[in-house]
């Protein structure tokens, strides 16, 4: 593939996608991102050497909530959800660079189970009330993402830095149905587009990391809601030990810019917010001819307002796809 043609591959992803969205976009129906919060944890401005990269994230999330929600096409009160999802990812890191930056493209396709339990809630002439309890569960695939970035570094003796430009294309391909209160899709194109950082102490094994980002969803054609455009920060403190051993702090921040408009009546400014703290272990282990990654992350949740609260668990592994990496 030549360089023209990768440009344009990039530029489409991170420009020309966004003509999508302008206009009138609101809350996050389902009180759930598309973008998942936590996923980029340790090294997330670090664009690699050239090669072809195997990441697959383990995924448990329990959480609930006990006022009301916009879900498929309908109000929910009392809402428990458990998923456990695996999300692989292939990224192509290649050889082409745009303005001194070293393009990167990828591909996430996510499988599994998601369970979730709710009371209807009715709407009177006097407020909301409760109704009947119900529960779905689907075992599906889920929404997959196209990713592109472009990656700068440098170092300058024991100290390093990395920065990177990305975008990721939320394509509703995931099993959806209108009603249903499990669903493995979303039923609505998003994009994200952000930037991340890495600064890294080789001497001292310290390492900072951190995403900034802006995600935009487009209207649920089926419900007619309008989901909103979202802020969201990650960040990832680690303090590396001998023989591959590294463990740390994680966290994010995501808020909700706009309020909701369309589907279910929901009273006010359905703007949704979210916190979340927790521990990280990682290990690196080397071989001969590649390194391979292991990550455990907890995230618990707090300062909810609007969506679903609980803990999340990523495990990660990631590998070269290849024996010998070029420089």
């Amino acid at each position: 593939m030549n360089r023209k043609l990768l440009s344009t591959v990039f530029l489409v992803s991170l420009l020309q996608v966004s003509s999508l969205f302008v206009g009138h976009a609101y809350a996050v129906e389902g009180g759930k991102s598309l973008y998942l919060l936590g996923k980029r944890g340790p090294l997330a401005g670090l664009i690699p050497k050239p090669g072809w990269y195997f990441t697959n994230d383990l995924y448990y999330y329990n959480a609930g909530r006990d006022g009301l929600l916009p879900i498929s096409g309908s109000v929910e009160n009392n809402i428990n959800a458990d998923a456990l999802m695996n999300l692989a990812q292939i990224t192509w890191v290649t050889d082409t660079f745009l303005n001194g930056g070293r393009l990167a493209l990828g591909g996430l396709i996510p499988y599994g189970n998601i369970k979730i339990s709710a009371d209807a809630a009715l709407q009177t002439p006097t407020g909301f009330q409760k109704g009947a309890s119900r529960s779905d569960e689907v075992t599906d695939f889920g929404d997959p993402v196209l990713a592109a970035s472009l990656g700068w570094k440098k170092r300058d003796d024991q100290l390093f830095r990395a920065w990177n430009l990305y975008s990721s294309l939320f394509i509703p391909f995931g099993s959806y149905e209108v009603g249903r209160l499990a669903n493995t899709g979303s039923n609505r194109w998003g994009l994200d587009i952000g930037t991340g950082f890495t600064m890294a102490n080789f001497s001292r094994g310290r390492e900072l990391s951190g995403v900034w980002g802006f995600t935009f969803n487009n209207k649920n054609p089926d419900t007619d809601y309008k989901s909103g455009t979202e802020t969201h920060l990650e960040l990832s403190y680690q303090q590396h030990l001998k023989h591959g051993l590294s463990f740390g702090l994680v966290g994010y921040y995501n808020q909700q810019l706009t309020a909701d408009s369309g589907g279910p009546a929901v009273v006010g400014d359905f703007k949704g917010r979210v916190a979340a703290l927790g521990p990280e272990i990682a290990y690196q282990l080397k071989t001969a001819t590649r390194s391979v990654g292991l990550n455990l992350r907890w995230y618990h949740e707090f300062a909810v307002q609007n969506r679903v609260e609980g803990d999340s668990v990523f495990l990660t592994l990631s590998l070269p796809l290849q024996a010998d990496i070029k420089k």
